[in-house]
């Protein structure tokens, strides 16, 4: 039995987060969609169960056993699996007003620099809270804009949490 570390989830390639399997791969290589859920769960006053929704995504919405991770245009039915209302969009507008929301994007070139899905909500001073931005970071980040975690170029779809 693995210990997660409580309550948000940061860090997919540290500690004891890093070994759960997901698809033929492990959290560490490709679980930040499935990290992304838990988190959103968890802002929400959820009971997540990881293993629960590592099963479930890797069963309905990693392709390829898993290898490239989660397909970025079926969070949102995920979402919806664990309780969570979202909205669909494509507006880096809607996300920049958004409350909360699970974003993909691309890490640096798109299609080919790889992606990644992060959970982010707003602090009392209106900043973006961004849970699991990096593998190895195991604490949340935190940006003034929505431009300091998704550049204008690499956004792929982002789910306004409702």
């Amino acid at each position: 039995m693995h210990r997660l570390p409580a309550p948000y989830l940061n860090g997919q390639g540290m500690g004891t987060l890093r070994e759960f399997p997901f698809g033929l791969r492990k959290v560490d290589n490709n679980g930040c969609g499935p990290i992304s859920v838990y988190n959103a769960m968890v802002h929400l006053g959820k009971q997540p169960d990881l293993p629960k929704i590592l099963r479930f995504m890797e069963l309905t919405a990693a392709p390829v056993f898993g290898l490239f991770g989660t397909f970025p245009y079926s969070m949102g039915y995920c979402l919806r699996k664990f309780g969570i209302k979202n909205r669909m969009t494509f507006s880096r507008k809607k996300l920049a007003n958004a409350k909360s929301a699970v974003v993909a994007f691309w890490t640096k070139r798109p299609i080919f620099g790889g992606a990644h899905f992060v959970f982010f909500s707003r602090d009392e001073q209106n900043r973006f809270v961004v849970y699991n931005r990096y593998g190895n970071v195991s604490t949340e980040v935190t940006y003034d804009s929505i431009n300091g975690f998704v550049k204008p170029w690499c956004l792929i779809v982002g789910y306004v949490i409702e």
